[in-house]
């Protein structure tokens, strides 16, 4: 070897049997596509998840019934005299029509269905069914768990008795546990 040439460095083939396996991707760079990946199937599945019932309907669902008014209007009779004629005083009564089948009422009762022990979402459509559209669960652990999915849930208690006849428009709250809890 003279003092002019560079030491030869061992020849290593570009692909072949003997090629070395390209180095992995660092991580950093793994992340980058990981990460996103796994935001945005979390963020998915929640909205599917919540996309469902989500078992409590407020007041502002509910349908509200029309109601049907007659306005009377009278005049007293008052005497003329030659000076001027005075118009008399205006009386207004409004009557309020009784409901008929096609106004339904919120006084219109019905018998509340026996719920204990069913699963919510069939309790819950049991309920729409006999006409109950004010519908409100809660856990009755006391731990203030949201019923999410209202099939992994069933009915302990009821705030109405089964066979009480209440009104439609009432409010029917139900005490949960989830289905492999026992009822306190």
């Amino acid at each position: 070897m003279t003092s002019n040439q560079l030491p030869q460095q061992p020849h290593t083939p570009q692909w072949g049997p003997a090629a070395k396996p390209p180095s992995p991707r660092p991580g950093w760079a793994r992340k980058r596509i990981v990460v996103p990946a796994a935001v945005v199937l979390f963020f998915t599945g929640v909205g599917i998840g919540a996309s469902g019932s989500g078992g409590t309907q407020t007041t502002s669902d509910a349908k509200a019934a029309p109601t049907v008014t007659t306005t009377v209007t009278a005049k007293a009779a008052v005497p003329q005299t030659a000076e001027k004629a005075k118009p008399g005083p205006t009386v207004t009564k409004t009557v309020r029509a009784k409901p008929t089948a096609e106004t339904a009422d919120d006084s219109d009762g019905a018998a509340v269905p026996d719920f204990l022990g069913m699963g919510l979402q069939a309790a819950q459509d049991t309920a729409q069914a006999k006409g109950f559209y004010l519908l409100k669960s809660h856990d009755s652990t006391g731990a203030d768990r949201l019923q999410v999915l209202d099939r992994n849930w069933k009915v302990c208690t009821q705030n109405y008795k089964a066979g009480k006849v209440i009104p439609v428009g009432t409010e029917i709250d139900f005490g949960t546990v989830k289905l492999e809890e026992n009822c306190p």
